[in-house]
């Protein structure tokens, strides 16, 4: 279950990257009238995946299981550790954040630009936290199932 779970939160992170970049130019775009659509299903990609990771965070034997075994004081003085224990939750917590208030913020006033700032944000954040491959310790594959 875990490895599955594993996967389709790997596979969704594509998912939200590639929706945040189309719906920055679909927002910077003044030509596309309805901007909240594909939104909704940046929202759904992003907090399915939260679901996803806070599954694994307490139940999956990940963050929450480091910070069990080792302490807080030891995990955060281990850089791989400090980084499935605390940075990946807490910095794709805040992008989720800002994906949400982006979204809500396109809904209610329409305001697109603002929006897509939002989302830069969230990009940069994800972008910054993801344990890409080239990432010493934390390091996994651009794929799952590849080695």
């Amino acid at each position: 279950m875990y490895n599955i779970l594993l996967a389709l939160h790997s596979i969704l992170r594509w998912a939200i990257v590639l929706l945040l970049v189309f719906n920055i130019l679909r927002l910077l775009s003044s030509t596309v009238t309805n901007k909240v659509a594909l939104s909704k299903w940046l929202l759904i990609a992003a907090h399915t995946t939260l679901l996803i990771g806070l599954y694994q965070y307490f139940a999956g034997g990940s963050g929450y299981a480091i910070i069990q075994q080792y302490g807080l004081e030891a995990a955060m003085q281990d850089s791989a550790k400090r980084f499935w224990a605390v940075e990946h939750p807490v910095g794709m917590l805040a992008a989720i954040v800002f994906i949400t208030v982006g979204h809500i913020s396109l809904k209610k006033s329409g305001n697109a630009k603002r929006t897509a700032v939002f989302y830069a944000i969230a990009l940069i954040l994800i972008l910054a936290i993801v344990p890409w491959p080239m990432r010493e310790a934390v390091g996994r594959p651009w794929f799952p199932g590849m080695n």
